[in-house]
């Protein structure tokens, strides 16, 4: 017994000397201060119709434990976010000043807006055919028709529309159709297409005017996912495996990937940004997508509808979930989660699902499960004493001191929190040596460390 009161006493003069300071723990000591995310509506987590309950900023925040500024603007392309720069406000220039992150996603309203365009002037072109719907015509062709418009405008699969022309016609009608969508895709990527011409240099003025802000930030641009992979299950059930449908959107298909591939080739050559390969983890293959196996982006997007007039290219909460992991991986200071990230990832209905590629990528970031740790036993020894009353002593120590780094893995910052609340001070230590003594004395008549907290 004299020896526990003595290991009691001499700890009482080492919390008496470290007393005066204060010391938090955190998983990440160097947590990031701040994240900025710019884009269109994708950063801003819109759907079609709504929004997600957490967008990847949401996610990536909670996860690192930082303040998020999210200044996304559904339907945004990449002039307007090089507007929006330019006339950022003092609040706003301070959030990007303050910021260790900014996080882009941007320019898939660059391609649709083109896209559209060229596909709704041939059709109102075709004065023959009815290859706008009624009621439109030229003159009401907006300079920057969106996706809805699109569908709103070209008439696809009615009477007298695109797809009645090709099915009905002769072979060099349908070529004619296809050749037109080729055209409209190569607009895009082709050389001096819209991709070279305002896309990427758009994109490095954005880039240039937040270093102008902040040199140091990080800048992180996502890549453009292809959300036209349509499982073959689905088109056979839906139009028939050989129908002219299944045709157009297995060209629409292709376009899309060379249209995104060139896009990477152009991204990644910018310099100043680190590039998010958001693309490969919503295609989630290793291969080349085919007609055969197109990839799994209609996991994360809700393509799959009885019509693209329907259809959303947007990702839904589980394609926020994995753009968040793609960030966070990029960003690093990884760490083992049980927050935002796992909480919606588990509250998945269908998570079994989750295409592999991804998944791996999730449990990276996500981390396996906490480990179970005896509380107040910081050696993993199976017993409670003067031993880890020290090692708590010394640890505080040193978060206490100049560098305010400790050596505790993640499971001795759980174990020796005995007051839970999410500090390692001398009060740990103090009531781990009571503790002891307590249950020198009094052995079997407390089960835990914490049960004996609470009689304090």
């Amino acid at each position: 017994m004299k020896k526990i009161v003595s290991a009691v006493l001499a700890a009482a003069m080492s919390i008496t000397a470290l007393s005066s300071a204060s010391a938090v723990y955190a998983a990440d000591t160097a947590a990031p201060k701040g994240m900025v995310v710019l884009g269109d509506s994708i950063a801003a987590g819109g759907l079609r119709k709504g929004s997600v309950a957490y967008n990847y900023g949401d996610i990536c925040g909670d996860y690192l434990g930082c303040k998020v500024s999210n200044y996304a603007v559904s339907g945004y392309d990449t002039s307007d976010l090089v507007k929006e720069i330019e006339s950022f406000t003092d609040a706003q220039k301070k959030a990007v000043s303050d910021a260790d992150v900014v996080v882009i996603s941007i320019g898939g309203n660059d391609m649709m807006q083109s896209l559209s365009k060229y596909l709704l002037d041939f059709a109102a072109g075709k004065t023959s055919e009815k290859f706008l719907n009624e009621g439109y015509t030229k003159d009401n062709i907006p300079e920057k028709p969106t996706l809805t418009d699109l569908t709103a405008m070209l008439n696809i699969r009615g009477e007298g529309g695109l797809m009645d022309y090709m099915s009905k016609g002769t072979f060099a009608q349908k070529r004619e159709v296809t050749d037109e969508i080729g055209s409209a895709f190569t607009n895009i990527y082709g050389d001096g297409g819209t991709l070279d011409s305002e896309t990427i240099p758009n994109l490095k003025k954005a880039v240039a005017d937040i270093k102008a802000i902040s040199p140091d930030t990080r800048i992180l641009v996502t890549n453009i996912y292809q959300p036209l992979q349509l499982q073959p299950s689905f088109i056979e059930k839906t139009y028939g495996k050989q129908s002219d449908y299944a045709t157009f959107l297995s060209i629409l298909r292709m376009r899309c990937e060379n249209m995104m591939r060139e896009y990477d080739t152009k991204l990644n050559a910018i310099d100043g940004i680190e590039v998010v390969d958001v693309k490969s983890q919503f295609t989630s293959q290793e291969q080349e997508p085919s007609t055969s196996v197109p990839g799994n982006a209609s996991y994360f997007v809700d393509i799959q509808t009885s019509s693209l007039s329907t259809a959303d290219v947007h990702p839904n909460q589980k394609g926020h979930i994995a753009m968040a992991a793609a960030i966070l991986e990029k960003i690093g200071s990884l760490h083992n989660d049980s927050g935002l990230l796992s909480k919606t990832f588990n509250g998945l209905s269908d998570k079994d699902a989750y295409p592999e590629i991804a998944l791996a990528t999730y449990k990276k970031v996500a981390g396996e499960a906490k480990p179970e740790v005896s509380m107040g036993d910081i050696n993993s020894d199976g017993f409670i004493n003067a031993v880890d009353a020290s090692a708590v002593l010394s640890e505080y120590a040193k978060l206490s001191g100049s560098s305010g780094k400790g050596d505790f893995t993640d499971a001795q910052k759980t174990a020796a929190d005995v007051d839970g609340n999410y500090k390692i001070d001398a009060v740990d230590a103090s009531k781990i040596l009571s503790y002891y003594a307590y249950a020198s004395t009094e052995k079997g008549t407390v089960k835990s460390i914490t049960e004996f907290i609470k009689t304090l």
